[in-house]
């Protein structure tokens, strides 16, 4: 699920929750201080005309309906309703309300609580992580990533390789053609990795025009060679801007292995050398870094 899909839900999600919120304390307050249910708290079909109803009924995320936690929260939904209901008609019967029956209504209160959490802080989550404009990870996200390849590296020996990206003549893109522009070649750059890096590699846009890459797996040589292919290919990567002109870009690279006596920060600052070395060297080239 990409981000613009994640802010959606979230849009959609969020407002269901409250109101349910809502109608956990309207039951709550009518089962303590023994008020008349309203008409809808004894239908059959309460659940139906709540906004939470309309959410399950309607959702069609397949992030959300595949996720493990979905049927769990539905299930416990349908659950509160009906142990709602029985506990309203009791009420509105002047009957007593056996304690089980309202610490069974509780559990399905928790059971519910307890999924949609999961299912709101994974969404909150991508929302953090993911640079809004390209749709990849952000500096933030790709940390977790970059801390376990160098637990690889030191407790198993893995090779992994770090790639520091920075498009060439930037700020001249932006003053000619627009921040819009840039913008575009941003995203364009980002689609264009994403499309061209294998299964384990991640990427992240590490702050304006840089990227970074992580590449697991790989020492440096064998990243040099994928690296190179990218850096060739991306000088051939059409961005036709919103008036149909057609922009090229370059890019200088930057490769730093991953070693168990440099930290995550240190790897990239390595990264980062190499790349200026390729910045000094005439841009649109790959450097490896070299120890002093």
């Amino acid at each position: 699920m990409g981000l613009r899909e994640a802010e959606a839900l979230v849009r959609r999600l969020m407002p269901a929750l409250q109101r349910h919120g809502q109608w956990i304390t309207h039951i709550h307050t009518t089962l303590i201080c023994r008020t008349p249910p309203r008409p809808e708290d004894l239908a059959v079909n309460s659940h139906l005309q709540t906004e939470m109803g309309r959410w399950f009924a309607e959702e069609d995320e397949k992030y959300i309906l595949r996720h493990p936690q979905h049927r769990v929260a539905y299930e416990s939904w349908l659950e509160q309703h009906a142990r709602a209901r029985a506990l309203c008609r009791a009420v509105a019967a002047n009957e007593p309300i056996p304690p089980a029956d309202y610490e069974a209504f509780a559990d399905s209160i928790r059971r519910f609580d307890d999924t949609m959490e999961v299912l709101v802080r994974e969404l909150w989550d991508l929302l953090l992580h993911t640079d809004p404009l390209t749709g990849i990870a952000t500096r933030t996200g790709m940390l977790p990533h970059l801390r376990a390849a160098h637990e690889r590296t030191r407790h198993a020996g893995h090779a992994c390789s770090i790639c520091m990206i920075d498009l060439d003549h930037f700020k001249s893109i932006n003053d000619a053609y627009g921040h819009a522009a840039g913008d575009r070649v941003l995203s364009a750059v980002s689609a264009f990795l994403v499309r061209n890096l294998r299964h384990n590699d991640h990427v992240c846009r590490y702050g304006g025009e840089e990227f970074v890459l992580m590449l697991p797996n790989t020492d440096p040589p064998q990243a040099l060679e994928l690296v190179e292919r990218l850096r060739r290919e991306l000088t051939e990567l059409p961005v036709v801007l919103d008036d149909g002109r057609i922009l090229h870009v370059t890019a200088s690279f930057g490769i730093a292995p991953m070693t168990p006596e440099h930290s995550v920060r240190e790897t990239i600052a390595m990264a980062d050398q190499a790349m200026y070395a390729a910045k000094q060297a005439g841009r649109n080239q790959v450097c490896v870094w070299q120890d002093a």
